[in-house]
């Protein structure tokens, strides 16, 4: 019985030091303002649901030669985007907020219709709730 509970127990721990070696793994790597050139500047982002339009800004910007952003709004107080990537020719913005004490993920998807032109799919919690919506550089 004792050996039962020490293999156990062995087990939870080797799973465990596993899983926690794999999402370290699973950490994006920043992402190079070179690959997202046509990206960088200030974004006005007008989104549709079911409440009416809602407009947001996303600011994306060099620090030490990898791109960050910063999105913002009338509606809530200034985010910062820090798992940023992209999936072909889009740009992706990954973020967990928090909005009148409701923590929440989300996805935001920039695809490029021209320089000047965005299409915008925003994913909360995976789907749960969707908007989409164009953007236009500033």
């Amino acid at each position: 019985m004792r050996r039962s509970i020490r293999t156990a127990a062995a087990l939870v721990v080797c799973c465990a030091l596993m899983g926690s070696t794999a999402l370290r793994a699973q950490a994006p790597a920043p992402l190079a303002v070179a690959d997202a050139a046509k990206f960088m500047g200030a974004w006005l982002l007008t989104l549709e649901s079911p409440q009416g339009a809602f407009n947001l800004t996303a600011t994306l910007t060099d620090v030490d030669g990898k791109v960050a952003c910063e999105l913002t709004s009338d509606i809530m107080p200034a985010q910062k985007v820090t798992d940023i990537s992209k999936a072909g020719n889009d740009l992706v913005l990954k973020y967990q907020g928090d909005f009148q004490g409701q923590a929440f993920a989300a996805k935001i998807t920039l695809t490029p219709v021209d320089d000047a032109k965005v299409n915008v799919n925003f994913d909360v919690m995976d789907g749960q709730f969707m908007m989409t919506g164009t953007g236009v550089k500033k």
